[in-house]
């Protein structure tokens, strides 16, 4: 028996790992283009790579947790409090990386990217502790699903920088 929902974590994972390897292409197709690759054009490429990464390992937790064994219940649990630290810890780490590779203010798109994500990251945290409901995929799916659709569109809005901005820092 296949735990429920995973064929979407399935997919998420294969189009985070998509994501991954369009996002490295375009690093390829700038430096090929004669443009260097300034700090922070690195740094919005690695967290574009990155996040597609994180994407997949999250999305393929919950069913290798299930099909170690693990009981429906625990692993809705374990997966959603894992998840949750690691992507807060990601997101705390994401004012200081950006003020290392830039002098530019931090785009209210970015802060509001972090905000929701960190609201979505405490409904798994209840999820994880049972409360109010009880542990279910559903929150879990939102949450890996909101981290890369917060990234499609963050490199939607960013394209336009990567290609046609020299960095002027």
């Amino acid at each position: 028996m296949d735990l429920p929902g995973a064929s979407y974590f399935y997919t998420l994972a294969q189009v985070g790992i998509t994501f991954s390897g369009f996002a490295a292409l375009l690093v390829a197709v700038r430096q090929m283009s004669g443009t260097g690759m300034g700090p922070f054009h690195l740094w919005v490429a690695r967290s574009y790579v990155q996040s597609g990464m994180v994407t997949a390992v999250n999305a393929m937790l919950a069913p290798l947790l299930f099909g170690l064994g693990v009981a429906e219940k625990p692993t809705w649990q374990f997966t959603s409090a894992f998840v949750a630290v690691q992507s807060i810890t990601l997101i705390s780490l994401v004012p200081r990386q950006w003020h290392q590779a830039t002098n530019r203010p931090m785009q209210m798109r970015v802060k509001v990217h972090m905000g929701l994500g960190i609201l979505i990251n405490i409904a798994l945290l209840l999820n994880a502790a049972g409360w109010p409901y009880s542990p279910m995929g559903g929150v879990v799916m939102l949450a890996i699903s909101w981290n890369l659709f917060a990234f499609f569109a963050q490199f939607a809005e960013s394209i336009r920088f990567f290609f046609e901005e020299e960095e002027n820092d």
